[in-house]
């Protein structure tokens, strides 16, 4: 089926990205660019906001997202995406409060420090401090989803990975939405196949956030990075998974690849591919017949998972 006309405002905005991000690599504006995302999205109706101080190392404050009547014992970690330099709380909250809704859960989004100024582990540190934070507020692990988008959705995968080697339990699911999983990229055809189909990204670019992530010495492959990369004896571990890619990006093949990954070590994996769609079709919450189709998607097994039926 071909992309609805509504889908289309998503590339509009990445063209205006790469027409109007600064070119002097200040994280600054750059950052104020990007929180334009937020203009693609509806607003959740019956949705309130309230911003909590975690205790650790943040950017500002984490902010809950309560949709009216969501199960008070069901709780979405979300984690925005960016390439760890760019995203907030302002540019993603509009999708995380669909996401909520969806799943009759409340949601806790983090505001996890970003690059340049702190690479990594600074934003999986503050994410699975978080993660820690909801298991001392008596939210059960089978409880807790982390979710999140590109690189968000990979930390929704290696935030369960690390809370495991700390001796934390292990959530009750995860969701990755157009997933930065492999940041050596090199086993990723859709990074040559989906050149020309991908308005927001460039190889290029990506290997910079890459590299920009790991500055200091860290590894590429390291499993904490790119979860795409654990053996299978720490991957068998991991909640269930819900992973949607979309046709056009050039991280497809890290959504596609991780959920065979998953599949092989006897993990529950959901794929969804939604052909002829930017990165991260999602963000177009409320706008979009394909991003909404998604949401109830995604909602609907996370019920399903880890109980917040109403």
């Amino acid at each position: 089926m071909a992309p609805s006309k509504e889908s289309e405002a998503l590339g509009n905005l990445f063209q205006m990205f790469s027409e109007q991000m600064p070119q002097d690599n200040n994280p600054f504006l750059a950052r104020i660019v990007y929180d334009q995302l937020t203009t693609v999205a509806s607003e959740a109706t019956e949705v309130t906001y309230e911003d909590v101080k975690l205790p650790g190392n943040y950017r500002g404050p984490a902010k809950w997202v309560k949709p009216l009547h969501a199960s008070k014992d069901h709780v979405l970690l979300f984690m925005h995406g960016g390439g760890y330099n760019f995203g907030s709380l302002t540019s993603h909250r509009m999708l995380c409060a669909h996401l909520a809704k969806a799943s009759n859960c409340v949601a806790l989004m983090v505001d996890y420090r970003l690059t340049p100024e702190f690479p990594y582990p600074a934003a999986l540190d503050d994410c699975v401090a978080a993660y820690k934070w909801l298991l001392d507020q008596g939210y059960k692990a089978e409880n807790i989803v982390t979710i999140g988008d590109s690189c968000g959705g990979g930390l929704a995968t290696t935030v369960p990975l690390k809370a495991m080697r700390d001796g934390l339990p292990r959530p009750g699911a995860a969701v990755a939405m157009s997933p930065w999983t492999d940041k050596v990229g090199k086993d990723s055809e859709s990074m040559k196949t989906n050149v020309q189909n991908d308005i927001l990204s460039t190889p290029e670019g990506t290997a910079m956030l890459a590299k920009r992530y790991c500055h200091g010495g860290a590894k590429l492959d390291d499993p904490l990075i790119s979860p795409i990369y654990a053996d299978e004896a720490e991957t068998k571990k991991l909640p269930p998974h819900w992973i949607s890619c979309a046709g056009c990006d050039l991280l497809l093949n890290d959504g596609t690849r991780m959920a065979e990954k998953l599949k092989k070590a006897g993990v529950e994996v959901v794929l969804q591919v939604h052909e002829g769609q930017q990165h991260v079709m999602e963000f177009m919450a409320g706008t979009a017949p394909e991003s909404d189709q998604s949401i109830k998607d995604i909602g609907q097994w996370v019920q399903k998972t880890v109980g917040s039926r109403r």
